[in-house]
């Protein structure tokens, strides 16, 4: 289900100004996705449990070429929005 709910995040728009999201911001982005995704679906995981789904969404995120080019189809405004998004739904508003 983790990877299913990953999709929006190879969908990100090309809009907005600013510097591009750094590689290392991409991984912030992903690692803030996965932390809303397991707050929304599966409340009160461990933070130990919550770290390895992290990582292998990253190792994930890693093969994928859309998640390869973040830094290029994510404006640093649709980034900033979705870092202080609170929910899972709006982030994925902002990256829409």
């Amino acid at each position: 289900m983790l990877s299913l709910r990953l999709a929006p995040l190879a969908a990100w728009a090309i809009v907005g100004c600013g510097r591009a999201p750094t590689p290392t911001e991409c991984n912030a982005l992903l690692d803030r996705y996965v932390h809303k995704l397991v707050e929304s679906d599966r409340p009160g995981l461990s933070a130990g449990e919550l770290l390895k789904l992290q990582v292998e969404a990253r190792a994930r995120a890693g093969k994928d070429p859309a998640f390869g080019e973040c830094s290029s189809r994510v404006s640093r405004s649709a980034y900033e929005c979705a870092m202080r998004a609170e929910t899972l739904d709006r982030m994925e508003i902002c990256l829409n």
